[in-house]
């Protein structure tokens, strides 16, 4: 008993000591300064320090929110002062109030408002290359909690800063590791052979409304369910060879869905940020320009459609945190020679000083040009420093402007969905895959949209709904939010002469929802009345189970992508599973799949039926031993689809190089999947001295035989997008693609959603509607070619002859049009399937993630 007390006491003790001492500087702590070339500090050693400082200093609170997706701590780090902190709940009650202010009125908030604070949250580090923003917290968090000087108080006094550190901590980790694995050897450049994210590597940031990934869930709900804070700042690194950080406001074209206030305080913080650059004499300070103000897809976009101001921030990058050295130029005089491309920049020698830069006059947005020299990660922690000192100054002093905007403005819009046009979207309960439209509903409902629910029948303009229909009322807050998601984009082109070519927009066009994900999504554009309630669960609705006694066979609805689900679980378990000639799934009764197929009709909504007597079947199915591709030169798709089938329960083996080069492929595998990659990256992939040498090469002629021989032998190649070009021009195939050759001015569909025509009796079109809606990022399209040998081409999905736009923009639609969009070429004993868009891109269409499910289970059928 003593001895506990002892050891009791003696951590009481330490704690106590502990919280006394003063906050060792991050020099101190780390043994070098922040930004030191060549050194940085690792995800671990960060979250320790940001423990110490809250244990030092009453005015730092550090939390873990939850395990990113690799297990390691996820991280908030809230500021403010002591009295502020200790009374966390009561302003984070405020800031729900100000959120959804249906029953607080103007004199009442001009009240509560006077005497809150901004709430303002920054994120860092989200792409883990961009790793300047996790050193340079060390000093931006020790400062704040030690010093006393008039400018911190105002800050404290008047702000709530949310600060997370790092958005991807395993990257972090990841990027930290590699870069001192390689320091000081001859591969001190090499690219780095994996996805800084498990599963999206850069796109991470393109999660941002689909919410599939753990950080993403967090960072959401931090945002639109915890916090919903007045201002968010993303602070980004981009390339090097031009100016040296971008801050707002955004270049155009402007989303009209976004209320004009926001870009006028979008403006209003990104010059208080750029002045407060200026202000340090700091050079390469460039707004308007680059970033867009159309695209829902960022994290700090989506903040604009929720009344929030959104802010990024991009800094010149160095090679991790080893020094780059640019050439220099005169002020107003461009350096001559050709520009270099984006895949120049990427590919040069990193080794050498970059050109000279070539944007070198002076104007509004850039008034003091990047002229060249050296650049350093010291310059990137103080050029971030000094933006986001700029920027908690400016929230501190416009505390109640910010504060009485996002009311305002969350006022408006309610006002806005109850007296115009669109009043509500309808999202009937009878849809095609049931679970999609119930994850289009949660995934709104995440992000602080108001979900109702209708209790009885009701009618909306001519249509009669059923009870347990879903109604989005524009009649909320975040109206914008759910009318950008739900409504289709028309992409107002931008050209920088009247007659010039058409910019190529930053990101995709065009993200409408229902339309991707394959939901009946109906617009009401007519007041109407209905008994609705807020809905309390957006769970999947069960399916329809229905027993037979007498079954000798169970029938499972193949209109949902559950159905691949419950495929591959029966499969798992030994059942006999077929495809029908129309379609269906069938699976032989055995006395154990009763149960089992009830509970997954309930928890997967598929529906379920016995049947008296067997139906004939076109195609036994088994487990389909199926091959990823993985290159060395991380590919982003490849990290979707490993998510996706994961996802799906699909079992899978990756493979590289050398495991096809060395053939015999058609001995381990029925499928081989290529993600979305271009041709000359599939055969050459990196080959540069500056690379490790393991990771230099791609597939080779050696590979394309070995994929050639495997399909010969009844082996099932299945490529998407651009990588379908590998079979089409290398096997060869008795196809060609439609879009070679043109120039960006003659076709042009950066990211729109097209209509396609499916075959759903062709075996990958299997449970398809006979419409659907496919994501075309650039991707290709396929027409006949001469005939070559025994190939045979059967055309799974067709882009229609005229009207193919459903949401976006497309330039030379005319070289789209009737041409195919998917196709099964048979040779020798195997096929080809190529699905020339992206039928999982991003993890977004669900209404085309059935193409790909059907491509890998027809491989492992007979």
């Amino acid at each position: 008993m003593l001895r506990r007390f002892a050891v009791a006491s003696l951590t009481l003790l330490y704690a106590l000591a502990l919280a006394a001492a003063p906050l060792a500087t991050p020099e101190q702590f780390a043994g070098f300064r922040m930004g030191t070339d060549k050194k940085l500090v690792r995800w671990d050693r960060i979250v320790e320090y940001l423990r110490m400082a809250a244990a030092a200093s009453p005015r730092i609170k550090t939390e873990e929110l939850g395990k990113t997706t690799n297990g390691h701590p996820f991280v908030l780090v809230t500021i403010g002062a002591p009295e502020t902190l200790a009374d966390l709940p009561r302003y984070k009650a405020t800031q729900r109030r100000l959120a959804y202010p249906r029953d607080l009125a103007l004199a009442e908030a001009d009240r509560i408002i006077a005497g809150h604070k901004a709430v303002l949250l920054i994120t860092c580090n989200i792409h883990s290359t961009e790793i300047g923003s996790s050193q340079m917290v060390l000093e931006l968090v020790h400062r704040l909690a030690t010093e006393d000087s008039p400018f911190v108080k105002n800050i404290l006094d008047n702000v709530i800063f949310l600060l997370v550190p790092s958005l991807n901590p395993d990257g972090q980790i990841i990027v930290t590791d590699w870069y001192n694995k390689n320091l000081g050897a001859p591969y001190e450049h090499s690219f780095l052979p994996e996805l800084y994210h498990k599963y999206t590597g850069h796109d991470n940031n393109r999660d941002a409304f689909m919410n599939t990934q753990i950080e993403s869930k967090l960072i959401n709900r931090l945002t639109y369910k915890d916090w919903f804070p007045h201002v968010l700042l993303d602070e980004h690194q981009m390339g090097g060879a031009g100016a040296r950080i971008f801050v707002p406001p955004f270049k155009n074209p402007i989303n009209m869905n976004v209320e004009p206030m926001i870009w006028q305080l979008n403006g209003l913080l990104g010059y208080a940020m750029g002045a407060a650059l200026n202000e340090k004499g700091y050079s390469g300070v460039i707004s308007d320009a680059m970033y867009t103000s159309w695209w829902q897809g960022g994290f700090v976009m989506q903040a604009w459609w929720h009344n929030m101001v959104g802010l990024l921030t991009e800094v010149a990058s160095v090679n991790i945190a080893t020094p780059v050295d640019q050439e220099k130029a005169r002020l107003g005089e461009t350096p001559r020679g050709p520009e270099l491309t984006f895949e120049q920049l990427r590919n040069r020698d990193p080794r050498r000083a970059l050109s000279a830069p070539r944007d070198v006059t002076p104007r509004n947005t850039y008034p003091r040009p990047w002229l060249g020299g050296r650049w350093t990660l010291r310059d990137i922690v103080d050029y971030e420093l000094a933006a986001t000192y700029g920027l908690l100054d400016a929230v501190a002093n416009q505390r109640q402007l910010l504060a009485r905007s996002f009311y305002q403005l969350n006022r408006k819009q309610i006002e806005l969905g109850a007296k115009e046009a669109p009043y509500a979207w309808v999202i009937p309960a009878a849809q095609h895959d049931p679970p999609a439209a119930a994850r289009l509903l949660q995934l709104m409902e995440e992000q602080g949209v108001e979900v109702h629910r209708a209790a009885d029948s009701f009618q909306a303009g001519a249509r009669t709904y059923p009870a347990g229909s879903h109604v989005v009322l524009m009649a909320q807050p975040f109206r914008a939010f759910a009318k950008d998601l739900l409504e289709k984009q028309t992409y107002p082109a931008q050209r920088s002469t009247p007659t010039g070519p058409v910019e190529r927009p930053y990101d995709v066009t065009g993200w409408t929802l229902p339309m991707q994900m394959g939901v009946e999504a109906v617009e009401v554009a007519k007041k109407f009345d209905a008994k609705l309630e807020m809905a309390r669960s957006l769970e999947a609705p069960a399916g329809k189970f229905e027993n037979s006694a007498s079954a000798v066979a169970w029938e499972i609805g193949h209109n949902t992508n559950n159905s691949a689900i419950a495929v591959n679980r029966l499969l798992k378990a030994g059942a006999v599973v077929s495809w029908a000639p129309n379609g269906g799934i069938v699976a032989r009764s055995r006395e154990d799949l009763a149960p089992r197929l009830r509970e997954w009709s309930a928890k997967l909504g598929i529906d379920v039926k016995g049947l008296a007597t067997l139906p004939p079947s076109s195609r036994r199915l088994h487990t389909p031993r199926t091959a990823l591709y993985q290159p060395w030169l991380p590919n982003m798709d490849e990290g979707w689809t490993r998510w996706l089938l994961e996802q799906y329960e699909f079992p899978y083996s990756t493979v590289r190089n050398a495991e096809i080069k060395a053939g015999k492929l058609r001995d381990r595998f029925d499928a081989i999947l290529l993600a979305d990659q271009s041709k000359d990256s599939l055969l050459k992939g990196i080959d540069n001295e500056w690379t490790r040498p393991e990771h230099r090469g791609g597939l080779g002629a050696e590979g394309v035989a070995a994929l050639k021989e495997f399909v010969r032998a009844g082996g099932t190649l299945i490529a998407l997008g651009s990588s379908s070009l590998l079979p089409i021009e290398e096997f060869p195939l008795p196809l060609k693609n439609s879009l070679r050759g043109l120039r960006p001015e003659q076709f042009s569909c950066p990211g729109s959603i097209l209509k396609i025509f499916v075959d759903n009796t062709a075996p990958v079109g299997y449970g398809m509607p006979e419409e659907a809606s496919a994501v075309f990022y650039n991707d290709v399209a396929f027409e006949p070619a001469a005939a070559l040998g025994d190939a045979t081409v059967r055309v799974i999905a067709r882009y229609p002859a005229g009207g193919l736009l459903q949401s976006g923009w497309i330039g030379g639609e005319e070289y789209l049009q009737d041409r195919i969009a998917a196709a099964e070429v048979s040779l020798g004993k195997g096929r080809a399937i190529l699905l020339g868009f992206s039928p999982q891109n991003r993890a977004q269409p669900h209404g085309t993630f059935k193409l790909l499910f059907n491509a890998v289970h027809y491989a492992g059928g007979e």
